[in-house]
């Protein structure tokens, strides 16, 4: 044997027999680290909740496996620890348990720099509610009207200061909180709250009483108004819908903020109670700030459906001096170019309500079909509350629809109608806002034929129907239904553009876009060419999404898995003759400053021949047929 070889096999054994020593080694002098955090005793509050309250934090596991560089991030401090024993002892004080002791230990693990802190708490009894009281000082009106109406009587019961249960310090702010807004609703606008408690350490028992102090019943005397540029002062008095002589409200007060907040002119708007004395008459402080009166406004995006997408609005936010919005907007992509016309009247007869005049024009290149329309949609707006609005609109276009193949033998190959329609639409929501969970539900109707203008006559109903449920901090359960029903027509009349499509980015992912669905055969003298979708006068589509945040690690990344499912049929009277298809899949998310950016990649999970490209028993497609890529910034829904 090659005497190099022998030296180099003689030389790497001695450093794998040493390597160890050396490993030991530098072990011994390497710095100690916390490697695991325990809580103990704890029976009130978990684990999770508790760490929520420390500084002193573990490796993830993820850290503790890349074994080439965990000796650093998480240096034990003993100094931090017994700050954390402050911090748990803090939590539970705060939540009644006043005799809580908390103490802690440090053992070393497998190595010696591997350091594992042990929290132990002896949590004791909590201190309970024994006794209630209700001092209210109303400056001269009748105190038992104040204690007898619903919201006082409502609030009383909904609190969290209850007897026989914990009393709890941090709770204090949130009671102080509810009753002061429930006294300025009845006209105190200078209403003061306090908590005192006596609390018997022996016992284990507290006594409490809630302290008001009303101060005089106030009248709205006079409004200044600040900021205010285009619009008129009693342009902006007439929109907040404050009128002087009338009882203060908080909630009226914070209702006409919003509903100026709410005008396209106006940029941020305050009302407030400036400086004054307290007696029975008040003055408010009006604050504005408006926007910009003209503005251009450019979009752009990308997906899979419509490749490259761009948008240009120009905006005139109060055109002849009134307040009015003009808007000009021009969209392109490759599937659809549109120019429209918006104009806006707003707070039509109330602040509530608002009428939009829409002349608009668009061309529409489907699947299996060309569509060019123009039009006008006249709407009106009517916006209830922050949780729901409906609208209604009256709309009529002249439309030209083309089939997409014009060398395939399909009839109607050019179509000429007329729409005239009535379109009742809503939207409510039930706790969707900034922690995106809660109830979502979009109804909509349409009821074409109207005044002998219309060349076909339907009726068309759909529901959308969403929930999004928060299952932890990191992880959304997302679902949505949607159905839908033509009706008072005949399918084979019905033009393309009016019948009901599943499949796409924000449908049924394995699909393409329109793809789910009854198909027909595209043939020319070579041959086969492809299915396209026909559509149909009913769907019904579900999608259950879960989304999983993992920006713990890398900023901003999230995943999604999902099941899709969905049918068109050609007629309601044949909803057994398709049976639901369903895709599976997942997808990847990241945060930008734009919206989500999103990858998903569907599984159809029971193609129909068509979906798989099969006509007359041949193949004329390949594997990736039972695939769909979805590229979109957004979620699906």
């Amino acid at each position: 044997m090659n005497q190099n070889l022998i030296n180099i096999i003689f030389l790497t054994g001695v450093l794998l027999i040493a390597s160890p020593f050396a490993a030991v080694s530098q072990d011994s002098g390497a710095p100690a680290q916390v490697w695991n955090v325990e809580i103990k005793g704890n029976e009130q509050y978990s684990d999770m909740v508790l760490k929520e309250q420390i500084a002193t934090d573990e490796p993830s596991f993820w850290k503790k496996i890349q074994f080439w560089d965990n000796r650093t991030g998480h240096p034990l401090d003993e100094i931090k620890i017994k700050k954390d024993v402050i911090r748990i002892g803090n939590f539970y004080r705060r939540r009644g348990y006043i005799k809580v002791d908390v103490s802690y230990q440090i053992k070393t693990g497998n190595k010696e720099w591997k350091k594992k802190v042990i929290f132990e708490i002896d949590e004791n009894a909590p201190v309970m509610i024994t006794g209630l009281n209700y001092q209210i000082d109303t400056k001269g009106a009748d105190t038992e009207n104040v204690r007898q109406t619903p919201s006082f009587q409502e609030v009383k019961r909904q609190q969290p200061f209850q007897v026989g249960t914990r009393y709890q310090p941090i709770n204090e702010a949130e009671v102080i909180g509810q009753f002061t807004e429930v006294f300025k609703n009845l006209g105190f606008a200078y209403a003061t709250v306090n908590i005192q408690s006596q609390i018997d350490t022996s016992r284990l028992a507290a006594r409490l009483t809630i302290q008001a102090n009303l101060g005089p019943k106030t009248y709205i005397d006079s409004i200044r108004v600040k900021g205010f540029g285009s619009l008129s002062k009693s342009y902006l008095l007439e929109e907040a819908v404050l009128d002087t002589g009338e009882v203060y409200s908080l909630e009226k007060l914070q209702e006409a903020q919003q509903q100026l907040f709410n005008h396209h002119l106006i940029r941020f708007a305050t009302i407030s109670i400036p400086p004054q004395p307290h007696d029975s008459t008040l003055t408010l402080l009006l604050r504005v700030r408006e926007n910009e009166p003209r503005s251009v406004a450019l979009l752009f995006g990308f997906g899979t459906e419509e490749l490259l997408r761009g948008q240009v609005s120009w905006i005139h936010r109060n055109a002849f001096g009134r307040g009015h919005r003009f808007t000009i907007t021009a969209r392109a992509s490759f599937i659809e170019q549109s120019l429209n016309l918006d104009y806006l009247f707003p707070y039509f007869l109330n602040t509530k309500s608002s009428i939009v005049i829409s002349p608009f024009a668009q061309h529409l290149l489907q699947e299996n079909f060309e569509l060019l329309r123009a039009g006008v949609t006249n709407s009106y707006i009517y916006r209830y509350s922050e949780n729901f609005t409906a609208s209604a609109a009256y709309e009529f276009t002249k439309n030209k629809e083309l089939s997409q193949e014009f060398k395939a033998a399909l009839p109607d190959t050019t179509t000429q109608y007329d729409l005239s329609s009535l379109q009742f639409s809503s939207y409510y929501t039930s706790g969707f806002g900034r922690l995106q969970e809660g109830w979502v539900i979009q109804p909509y109707a349409e009821f074409s034929g109207l005044f002998g203008f219309a060349t076909y006559q339907f009726q068309k109903l759909t529901a959308d129907v969403r929930r999004y449920t928060r299952l932890s901090s990191t992880t959304m359960l997302a679902m949505r239904v949607q159905a839908g029903g033509l009706f008072s027509v005949s399918v084979d009349s019905l033009p393309r553009q009016i019948r009901f499509y599943l499949g796409g980015t924000n449908s049924v992912r394995g699909w393409s876009r329109q793809e789910l669905g009854p198909k027909r055969a595209l043939v020319d003298s070579s041959g086969f060419v492809r299915y396209v979708p026909l559509g149909g006068r009913a769907k019904f589509g579900f999608n259950i999404e879960i989304r999983q945040d993992l920006s713990f690690l890398i900023e901003g990344i999230g995943v999604a898995f999902f099941l899709d499912g969905g049918q068109i049929w050609r007629s309601i009277d044949d909803l057994n003759s398709r049976p639901i298809q369903f895709g599976i899949g997942g997808g990847i998310r990241y945060q930008s400053p734009i919206g989500p950016i999103r990858v998903d990649i569907g599984y159809k999970l029971n193609p129909t021949n068509e979906d798989l490209g099969i006509y007359n028993g041949q193949n004329y497609s390949g594997a990736w047929d039972r695939f769909g890529i979805h590229f979109s910034i957004g979620q699906a829904f």
